[in-house]
């Protein structure tokens, strides 16, 4: 079974075990809130036609803002830590919604984001407690079964493809901001 189907099947599976969860719905306890994930990323990956793995770090976030007519704005971010030295860049990608590879949706009382990849996706699941106030999350990537590796379109170098061979997440962190993340001051 393929990642993709393993990661859609599990998605499900936590909407059905949610089902059941009290009356306040994640969409309307949210509604006008954002929530920020973020973690680190310990790689082997290489830019497609490079002929050589390395080992690299990243820092990762995913944003998102419900809007008070229940719509999901989200922006997912990739950093190399060396931009802050002076080496490397950074970048995003902001989406509307479920664009592109992107889904993300409320399971009861959970967000769930999977963001496909050609061979592999990456799953953020954000758990809320019961007053949706505060939040715990799970960011996972891998590849199919069978696969060497994964392919996605950089984040931090558009138009550029990067082949990732293996991916160690960490770090995880997870908050509830009142207002809209991507609100501009």
């Amino acid at each position: 079974m393929s990642l993709t189907r393993i990661l859609m099947f599990s998605i499900a599976a936590t909407g059905i075990a949610f089902a059941s969860w009290p009356a306040l719905t994640a969409s309307n306890a949210l509604s006008g809130k954002s929530v920020v994930v973020s973690w680190s990323e310990e790689r082997v990956q290489r830019l497609e036609g490079e002929s050589q793995f390395s080992s690299v770090m990243r820092t990762g976030s995913f944003s998102a803002y419900i809007s008070t007519q229940g719509r999901i704005f989200n922006r997912s971010t990739m950093t190399n830590p060396g931009a802050r030295r002076g080496r490397g860049v950074t970048g995003s990608a902001e989406r509307v919604g479920n664009e592109g590879n992107a889904k993300v949706s409320f399971q009861g009382n959970a967000l769930v984001a999977v963001l496909l990849h050609e061979h592999g996706a990456m799953r953020i699941l954000v758990t809320f407690d019961s007053g949706f106030t505060g939040c715990t999350a799970e960011v996972i990537r891998g590849k199919e079964a069978g696969a060497n590796s994964m392919r996605a379109n950089s984040l931090i170098r558009p138009g550029t493809r990067v082949e990732i061979q293996s991916v160690k997440t960490s770090g995880v962190t997870c908050s509830v901001r009142d207002g809209n993340v991507f609100a501009g001051g």
